[in-house]
């Protein structure tokens, strides 16, 4: 019996000890100082399902993902990730858009561009894509504007940015450079950008033609 009862508690100093284990573990663990929110948006991709890429035609496309194209230029992402869905819905309504049949044209560069691309499948033609199905447009800085094409149906949307991220992150990122005890407040600016940019009214960030 007291064997018994000394086993028991040997058991229970064990699991006391790996509980806190696990814990101290878990609260060790860092996550990113910018929270990116979990938002998506779905197409259809009929290839991915034809060559056994994914189950069906539907396929999710994350801002998580879209961020990790430029790697830490957020704004900008979360700005063109914004552009896309709300585009898709004018486009689309309750349809999914089917990736590489969209063409964009933006004079929104850089890592905006670079969303657009991964989110639609739309490819420049230096790009040197093959079976260049989308096309990818830059078009001059002062047109100030995003042109989404649905290519079969030649239906045409054009979303005109009332601002550019880049002009608010370009100055931030090169005094961060410079100086890196200035990170933090870029972080800051982020957290609070990526906010305003997925949920502001579309009028306050965009003009619909």
């Amino acid at each position: 019996m007291k064997m018994t009862k000394k086993k028991n508690i040997v058991l229970l100093i064990a699991a006391f000890f790996f509980i806190m284990g696990v814990a101290i573990t878990v609260a060790d663990a860092e996550e990113p100082a910018v929270k990116i929110p979990k938002a998506s948006i779905f197409m259809k991709c009929p290839q991915c399902a034809l060559f056994g890429i994914t189950v069906d035609e539907k396929i999710e496309i994350t801002l998580a993902e879209v961020l990790k194209v430029h790697g830490f230029c957020a704004l900008g992402g979360s700005f063109s990730f914004r552009a896309a869905k709300e585009a898709f819905k004018l486009l689309y309504g309750s349809e999914l858009a089917t990736r590489h049949k969209i063409k964009v044209q933006t004079s929104h560069h850089c890592c905006q561009a670079g969303a657009l691309a991964y989110i639609t499948g739309a490819r420049g033609k230096d790009y040197g894509a093959l079976h260049a199905q989308g096309k990818l447009i830059i078009l001059p800085a002062e047109d100030k504007k995003i042109v989404f094409t649905d290519i079969p149906s030649g239906k045409s949307i054009t979303l005109r940015p009332l601002f550019n991220p880049h002009n608010t992150m370009a100055p931030l990122l090169k005094r961060a450079f410079k100086d890196p005890s200035f990170a933090p407040e870029v972080t800051k600016v982020m957290n609070e950008k990526i906010q305003e940019y997925l949920t502001a009214p579309i009028e306050k960030l965009f003009i619909v033609e």
